[in-house]
């Protein structure tokens, strides 16, 4: 057993190129060319990313974008009440590309203020109403029930799973999220070396999951969560690295010797990775906070990844707190300017190493909230929100199509601004997966819905 296992890891650590010849024997950290590996940001050739920004909670998005003309605004102020931002707050967003076919004009909350000059660069990208969907959906159907919808609506779990996965209510895809059947599908491009091709910086997911790669969870600093050697000295560190190996491939059966070479490998991707980021100081503009970390722990781990053989990663973050039942209006700005001055953080770094046109940033959450103020001060769950694209291949500009604000109109689910989406999960995740490089022929695989919505690809992507 101990043969299988140095040689598994031989195998790997040469993947990564921390091994020389196969005769070579050397430490993970002397034979790694560190220069290389710092310089691959700005050769990074066909390299892209994805990172997901999840929202854990539901975004109340209707007090991210707001209606700023006159009949609009007075639509929302009435439904917003305490909550509603005054209107000559709002920041502008002019877009004439991207019209309302009602004529509405819309502004950003001043909270986003760091985003709202990457918009007007044609940077940032809004997409309306969107959800999780089986079918397009209108009020009528939903309440008569003629047309297939989500179960578990307003429920975070089943939301949750949902946006993560593309609609999969059923065991035929493995429960596997549509970042994880990217990897799948896209392994061969990466060389075969997935351990790296779906990074978290918030642990695990469901987003990232596939029937072959998983997420592979780091703390901001590229370092695998693990107790071996976080408080320990080199002599004890060892000596627990050994027993847990030990450990890892004591027993003789088949299933329990998988999962031991399973964890031994991951084990050795944090030894790897620790090595490349070793000579890689973290990049500096980021704002101290978890999420502006966590972009931060990202920017380094892209700097390392094209010389390491990937050429398609997913990154997945996360912030939580906007499950706003009440008193909103206290800890909402706070939230959206945390996620505002990251993003920007992080984009402005994309740039300034040459890896912005391969790297796209966008939002995600369960649900939208209602558009209705509760009695608390607050909203509750509802369904469709809005989102957020950024990156420079990003067209920037409003996607998709706003609500009628109406309260119990023809977009609300019931009375109290619940809109149904009319821009499905779907369509997001096909436009973003067409530009990562997936075939049309091949959508149904990542988006198994989208063949029931009119478009698979809405257009804020340079594809």
């Amino acid at each position: 057993m101990s043969n299988l296992k140095n040689r598994s890891r031989r195998r790997f650590l040469r993947r990564l190129g921390v091994l020389g010849g196969v005769g070579g024997a050397a430490s993970a950290c002397g034979l790694l060319d560190l220069t290389r590996l710092a310089a691959a940001a700005t050769g990074a050739g066909d390299y892209k990313a994805m990172v997901c920004i999840y929202l854990n909670g539901g975004n109340d998005s209707f007090n991210c974008l707001a209606p700023s003309d006159a009949a609009g605004y007075d639509t929302y102020a009435r439904a917003r009440r305490d909550l509603a931002i005054a209107r000559n707050a709002l920041l502008p967003l002019v877009d004439p590309q991207h019209g309302d076919p009602q004529g509405r004009t819309f502004g950003l909350n001043p909270a986003l203020s760091a985003l709202h000059d990457l918009y007007a660069q044609e940077r940032l990208a809004l997409t309306l109403n969107v959800g999780p969907l089986v079918h397009p959906l209108t009020r009528q159907q939903f309440r008569n029930g003629s047309v297939p919808h989500p179960p578990g609506l307003e429920s975070h779990a089943d939301q949750q799973f949902q946006t993560q996965t593309c609609g999969i209510f059923s065991t035929d895809m493995g429960w596997t999220g549509w970042h994880g059947r990217l990897a799948d599908l896209l392994e061969a491009g990466n060389g075969g070396l997935s351990t790296f091709a779906n990074i978290s910086l918030t642990g695990g997911n469901t987003i990232q999951t596939g029937q072959r790669i998983l997420p592979y969870a780091v703390d901001p600093q590229g370092t695998m969560a693990a107790p071996i050697s976080r408080h320990v000295g080199t002599d004890l560190q060892n000596r627990l690295r050994n027993g847990v190996e030990r450990l890892l491939f004591a027993s003789p059966h088949v299933l329990a010797t998988a999962y031991g070479e399973v964890k031994q490998r991951a084990l050795e991707a944090n030894e790897a990775l620790a090595a490349a980021l070793a000579g890689t100081p973290a990049p500096a503009g980021f704002p101290d906070t978890g999420l502006g970390r966590q972009l931060q722990g990202v920017a380094r781990i892209m700097t390392v990844a094209p010389a390491m053989g990937i050429q398609r990663q997913t990154f997945y973050c996360a912030m939580g707190g906007f499950d706003t039942h009440s008193e909103q209006s206290q800890s909402h700005p706070q939230l959206l300017r945390t996620l505002a001055e990251a993003m920007a953080a992080f984009y402005r770094w994309t740039v300034g190493v040459g890896l912005a046109a391969g790297v796209t940033t966008f939002t995600a959450s369960e649900f939208g909230r209602t558009f209705a103020m509760n009695g608390s001060g607050g909203t509750d769950h509802a369904w469709g929100g809005n989102q957020f694209v950024l990156g420079g291949a990003v067209r920037g500009g409003l996607y998709g199509s706003f609500p009628d604000l109406t309260l119990g109109g023809d977009d609300d689910m019931g009375a109290q601004g619940r809109f149904i989406p009319t821009t499905a999960v779907d369509q997001i995740a096909s436009t973003l997966a067409l530009w990562f490089g997936v075939n049309r022929s091949e959508l149904a695989y990542i988006t198994p819905n989208i063949g029931h919505f009119g478009t698979d690809d809405l257009g804020f992507m340079a594809i």
